[in-house]
């Protein structure tokens, strides 16, 4: 399994999609309460093409304390990405403890499961969903990348039936729903093994309208997004049933839909408010 995909010209798409620049140097943060206990914070889009990966992993190597506890508020991000932290957070001598304060969707939530201890507050939401991606390339190139996804939803149910204590079968029909699930039912479901009642977790604030669900009380905020986003895809070409498409469920590729890569570069001008 090559990954062609991570190129300039899908950066940039998965920036203007995601709506923030490609350079985010601060996405986690370490905090070490003792010299027997540490808090990672990972409040950010996990991996390609926003942060390496290798940085969060050769960070928690490092980390000596007995007690990790890894604070998670993540829209999700590069899953192959996601897959190294999770494996980096299993072989940890110090078994790390890994707990949701707001959201854990997308890949974020191949994290929050990797844990020996999993909780999450109250109020906080998980979300999973099939594995998707932006492209720009010919049919061929389209038809290639189905395929990789096709491999990666496979290990993806594989993942979370080793992790959680939903079947296979259930699992698919998760992902292809794109299913969102407060704690509660998060722990009916084996993603978490404690819900944490005291206190309140994080709020989340991410521009979340690049997936196709997502809770109202999630997007109640992001109505002007909403519009800024319409408008720039509009201002590129595209038509009004394409742009209120890609808002809703991300861009389909089809005989009659092309982006070429000036309509790229110009969508991520627009919104990141530069001038046309």
């Amino acid at each position: 399994m090559n990954l062609k995909y991570r190129n300039q010209r899908n950066a940039r798409f998965i920036a203007a999609a995601f709506n923030k620049p490609l350079d985010r140097p601060d996405w986690y943060k370490i905090e070490s309460a003792s010299d027997d206990e540490a808090d990672i914070l990972l409040y950010d889009y996990i991996g390609w093409p926003f942060n390496e990966a290798g940085d969060f992993v050769r960070a928690l190597s490092s980390l000596k304390q007995n007690k990790i506890v890894i604070r998670i508020n993540s829209p999700g991000g590069d899953i192959f990405d996601a897959n190294a932290i999770h494996n980096a957070i299993k072989s940890h001598p110090s078994k790390p403890i890994t707990r949701v304060e707001s959201l854990s969707a997308s890949a974020s939530s191949y994290i929050s499961i990797a844990g020996s201890k999993r909780e999450a507050y109250k109020n906080t939401m998980f979300m999973i969903h099939e594995p998707m991606c932006g492209i720009y390339g010919n049919q061929y190139e389209v038809e290639e990348m189905r395929g990789i996804l096709s491999q990666i939803s496979d290990i993806m149910v594989d993942m979370y039936a080793d992790n959680t204590n939903v079947g296979k079968r259930e699992l698919k029909e998760m992902l292809k729903a794109e299913t969102w699930m407060p704690a509660k039912v998060a722990k009916e479901k084996g993603f978490i093994d404690t819900i944490i009642e005291a206190g309140k977790g994080a709020k989340a604030e991410y521009d979340l309208s690049v997936f196709s669900h997502v809770p109202d009380d999630l997007m109640a905020d992001k109505e002007i997004d909403k519009r800024k986003i319409e408008k720039a895809l509009r201002d590129v070409g595209f038509t009004q049933n394409s742009a209120k498409a890609f808002i809703a469920r991300g861009l389909k590729v089809n005989g009659s839909e092309i982006v070429d890569e000036t309509k790229i570069d110009k969508l991520s001008n627009i919104l990141k408010g530069e001038t046309r």
